[in-house]
């Protein structure tokens, strides 16, 4: 994991220093020149080589995830190729693009198709892997009201991360068929890199939350103090002899009560553990079924 985050970090600082080299070219270096406006610049053609980097490798991660619940190897090579069809199409644009630096090359609407199926087929398969995912988790429901807020959890994180990298690819499809010689689009477009990268982020780092959440639960007791002791102020006979029988209460005794508490601990502990691995109706099918769905959340 540590590998596919510092890829995602690398593609997306590239992109970022392309794009900003491109603004630096046309509002300083050329601040004023209109003729430079119609053309483009090799760095802005070449963003889209670290753009598809990145959107494949966090969709890359979210199919194996798909795998992993679903274990359905053509319904996984389906979208894998969805997902290479969409990036060589972005390959082939930016190859293009850095062959013609005219702006007339886009105004021309030459690459109309290419980009309609790109952000078409983006959005729709986002939208496919979250909805998969969602219908692979809601399947993990169960008896136990701790795995199903996880469920719940997992189920939020799963839309969220889904949703936002498809309304943006749909927001880009909607700008381009309403005005595609506005360029509105690309502005768009810049950041559907970041998002996926953030996307990516937001459910690793959210992983160590939820995995807290399956951990049995625990029982703590505190040792008394002499804070916790009651003091008998009055100096009655009935308030001495009440003071005096509880400090007999020595050390020994405390001993014998941790010791009692940590037996009941370990007893709690014990049977909280078989019962969420164990089946709700019993039996050894069961058990193992409940122990994938255990392994299931704890690969998430």
């Amino acid at each position: 994991m540590k590998g596919l985050v510092a890829a995602a970090w690398t593609l997306d600082l590239v992109q970022l220093v392309l794009i900003c080299q491109s603004v630096y070219h046309y509002l300083a270096r050329n601040w004023g020149n209109q003729n430079v406006l119609g053309y483009s610049t090799l760095e802005l053609g070449m963003h889209l080589v670290p753009l598809t980097g990145a959107t494949l490798l966090c969709q890359g991660f979210f199919l194996r995830r798909v795998w992993r619940f679903s274990k359905n190897l053509p319904l996984t090579l389906f979208l894998a190729a969805a997902c290479l069809t969409t990036g060589v199409i972005d390959i082939i644009m930016a190859i293009q693009t850095v062959s013609n630096l005219s702006l007339n090359t886009v105004l021309s609407h030459k690459f109309s198709a290419e980009v309609i199926s790109v952000f078409a087929v983006g959005a729709a398969v986002d939208l496919a892997i979250a909805a998969i995912l969602c219908w692979y988790l809601a399947r993990e429901l169960t008896i136990f009201d701790r795995i199903n807020n996880l469920v719940a959890r997992l189920i939020q994180y799963t839309v969220a991360t889904g949703l936002i990298t498809s309304l943006l690819a749909l927001g880009c499809l909607i700008a381009y068929v309403a005005a595609p010689d506005g360029l509105i689009f690309m502005a768009m477009h810049f950041s559907l890199g970041r998002m996926y990268t953030n996307a990516l982020l937001a459910t690793l780092n959210s992983r160590k939350v939820l995995r807290k959440q399956l951990a049995p639960p625990t029982l703590r007791w505190s040792r008394p103090t002499e804070h916790s002791v009651p003091a008998f102020t009055h100096q009655s006979e009935l308030a001495t002899q009440e003071t005096q029988e509880f400090q007999l209460k020595d050390v020994r005794e405390l001993r014998d009560e941790r010791t009692a508490l940590n037996s009941i601990v370990i007893s709690t502990n014990d049977a909280f553990s078989t019962r969420l691995t164990g089946v709700a109706g019993g039996g050894e099918g069961g058990g193992h079924e409940e122990d994938v769905r255990e392994l299931h959340l704890e690969e998430w």
